[in-house]
């Protein structure tokens, strides 16, 4: 495997990642159990956003060259 599939892979598997970050996010912020709780969890979510759109960003100009 080359060093362009291997990152190739990287970016995807953070792509999925943070894709299921931001879910894990969003229960929590919906989660009436722990309202303390949820500030935290719409900071991060909207961290993750960020870093998942750059990450999308970077796959796209790199499939498409």
């Amino acid at each position: 495997m080359n060093n362009q599939t291997k990152f190739q892979i990287k970016l995807i598997a953070k792509k999925n990642a943070l894709e299921s970050m931001i879910e894990d996010a969003v229960n929590h912020i919906n989660d009436k159990r722990y309202p303390s709780t949820k500030e935290f969890f719409v900071t991060q979510k909207i961290r993750y956003e960020a870093q998942l759109d750059l990450i999308e960003g970077i796959i796209n100009d790199y499939l498409n060259n």
